[in-house]
């Protein structure tokens, strides 16, 4: 290994960071009236205990501006709003913070149970608390106009806007409300000024839309196409969203606030970004084509759920050294894991504001510019020491040249929803599926993503909705740059600083490669069934008796890719029985497991899945010829 050299540095760092890793603009001509640097953090977490500790990582940044935390996490999932049947686009937002679930209107009240809005209520208020205690401003983040019930439009038929759920990925309708009706504003009025009555420490209202349960009327990017009511067709997208954003703006105003208001990761074609950039109202702003020119920044749990606790410093390095933009004032950073199914853990948040705040202070102390290994070797050295200095460094490296090899030749291979939605870290991988019991899919196949039992069980890579295919071996390859990096961070002694952190890294790590050595595997053997498909159409059967040393040419690759599962599943008990559940998100009670939550007996789930494997073993030999002399 080459030691980068260090010399005297210093940092310079104009941060703008959004929640998912991308660019935001300002309203051009209106000048942004805050002034100073604002930090939102956001970390979707429940348990107050937990919050407590956000709170004081987030307090570690009051030195450097305007601190702010989200807190706009449900108390409880919205299991009211998912019909029955194998609805899945209604588990996307079923976690979705918006105004009504907290402070609903007298109009939409009666259709949410009272019991639900309550303990959102109760636990927004608490947070707020937390954050008095510690000096620090407050966030809302949300989807709007998130859908409402369908039986609120049987009552208010006039403000039925959009449809806005994705018809490949539910058997039941959503809409949202349209926001051109004058009753729809006012109620949002309403909600927003009661939301910063009760906590008039929120700054920053920040929202999504066009995706996960929001929608805007005509818009083109909409999953069912551009749709909406007759009466709203003529208005201009960012007209829409200048009448959504001053809405907003109203609420505060009348509860004497004052926000500021950032469009975020939300779906719209190009022609419709430049119309909304151009309608911004003063000190609101949109991640667009032609924003300023910024970076964004997250944690690692956004692309690698549901395993937390894996930290890549040369990735946080790369995007805060490059953003230099002055006229950022604003940091958004994520904690936050998809959908708002967990948070990263506290010790992987606190080694990120460490490395945020060390290079913070370096632009003061230092001069000259540090590159990013030597911010790299710098930190391995107060980690590890410096003779083991150089051993943290290589296992980074390593670990970073695996996320690029994943970003070039696994695109669209989602630990998230190849791994989680589609079950293949708990499922049995099996010839013929068809062939397994009712009682031996029951803890699985209600969670798989598919509108359609029979495709969910029959196409292990329909990927909400569509078929998906890897580069062959390219699963593999990634395993093996990952698993080189575990080798090299368990080789770093105890004697090391952050011994115990490093050893958990390893431990997510490993999590994390079995995830995707399940991925590989299930592709591969998608790929022998679909070769295969019209044998499997077939009832099982007598193949050929022709005594072969090979069999059927497909025979043994399948029996290959089985055994490496199983043996993959067993390493993964392992890794879960010895403190891996603390690195891997899951519900704390069977009720809440669901399509993008991982059940709370996932060990117990991993050895059904080893014993149905062995159980159906043979069934292959019933449409392919086995090796034989």
């Amino acid at each position: 290994m080459k030691v980068p050299s260090i010399s005297k540095q210093s940092i310079f760092i104009v941060l703008f960071i959004c929640f998912a890793g991308t660019t935001l603009g300002n309203a051009g001509s209106k000048e942004n009236k805050k002034t100073g640097k604002i930090f939102v953090i956001h970390a979707p977490v429940k348990n107050l205990g937990d919050y407590t500790k956000v709170a004081k990582q987030a307090a570690r940044l009051k030195p450097y501006g305007r601190v702010e935390v989200n807190i706009s996490t449900l108390a409880e999932k919205g299991f009211h709003e998912i019909p029955e049947g194998r609805n899945f686009w209604y588990e996307y937002a079923s976690y979705n913070p918006t105004p009504f679930k907290f402070f609903p209107d007298p109009k939409i009240a009666p259709f949410i149970p009272a019991d639900f809005a309550k303990k959102n209520r109760e636990l927004l208020l608490a947070k707020a608390k937390i954050l008095r205690k510690y000096g620090l401003g407050a966030a809302f983040w949300s989807y709007e106009p998130n859908f409402l019930p369908e039986i609120f439009f049987e009552e208010y038929p006039h403000m039925l806007g959009a449809r806005v759920d994705h018809p490949r990925r539910g058997n039941h309708p959503a809409f949202a409300p349209c926001i051109s009706v004058k009753e729809t504003q006012e109620m949002y009025v309403d909600m927003v000024a009661k939301l910063i009555r009760d906590v008039p420490e929120i700054h920053t209202f920040f929202f999504k839309t066009n995706d996960a349960g929001s929608g805007i009327c005509w818009s083109d990017w909409q999953y069912t196409g551009p749709n909406g009511p007759s009466h709203c067709k003529n208005y201009s997208m960012g007209e829409r969203m200048a009448t959504l954003m001053n809405t907003f703006k109203e609420g505060a105003d009348k509860a004497g606030g004052d926000i500021s208001i950032c469009l975020t990761g939300s779906m719209f074609s190009d022609a419709e970004k430049k119309d909304i950039y151009e309608h911004l109202p003063e000190n609101c702003y949109f991640q667009s084509h032609n924003s300023d020119k910024v970076k964004g920044i997250n944690s690692t749990i956004v692309r690698n759920y549901p395993v937390k606790g894996m930290f890549d410093p040369l990735e946080i390095i790369r995007n805060v050294g490059l953003v230099k933009d002055k006229s950022a004032n604003t940091v958004f950073i994520s904690f936050r894991a998809p959908y708002d199914r967990d948070c990263e853990n506290i010790e992987a948040i606190e080694k990120f504001m460490d490395l945020l705040i060390d290079n913070i202070d370096g632009q003061q102390q230092e001069e000259g510019a540090m590159s990013e290994e030597q911010q790299l070797y710098r930190m391995c050295t107060e980690w590890a020491g410096n003779e083991e200095a150089p051993l943290l460094y290589d296992a980074f490296k390593t670990l970073d040249e695996a996320s690029q090899y994943k970003r070039e030749s696994l695109k669209g291979a989602s630990a998230m929803y190849w791994g989680v939605s589609e079950r293949h870290i708990t499922r049995p991988l099996v010839f013929a599926p068809q062939l397994l019991s009712t009682e031996e899919e029951s803890y699985f196949m209600p969670h798989v993503f598919n509108t359609s039992e029979e495709e969910a069980r029959m196409d292990y890579t329909d990927i909400h909705g569509a078929h998906r295919t890897l580069t062959p071996g390219a699963a593999n390859t990634y395993v093996s740059k990952v698993n080189r990096a575990i080798m090299l961070f368990e080789k770093v002694s105890k004697n090391a600083h952050e011994k115990v952190f490093i050893k958990d890294m390893a431990i997510a790590l490993k999590i994390h490669s079995s995830i995707f050595r399940s991925i590989g595997n299930f592709a591969e053997a998608q790929a022998i069934r679909d070769r295969n498909a019209e044998k499997l159409a077939l009832p099982t059967h007598r193949p050929d008796k022709t005594p072969t040393w090979e069999g059927d040419p497909d025979f043994q690759p399948f029996i290959s890719i089985m055994r490496d599962e199983l043996d993959n599943t067993q390493e993964l008990i392992d890794v879960l029985e010895n403190g891996g559940m603390d690195f891997i998100a899951h519900a704390n009670e069977p009720g809440y497991e669901d399509t993008f939550l991982l059940g709370p007996d996932l060990i117990g789930q991993l050895k059904k899945k080893r014993k149905i494997m062995f159980k159906h073993w043979t069934d292959i030999e019933g449409y392919l010829a086995s090796p034989f002399k």
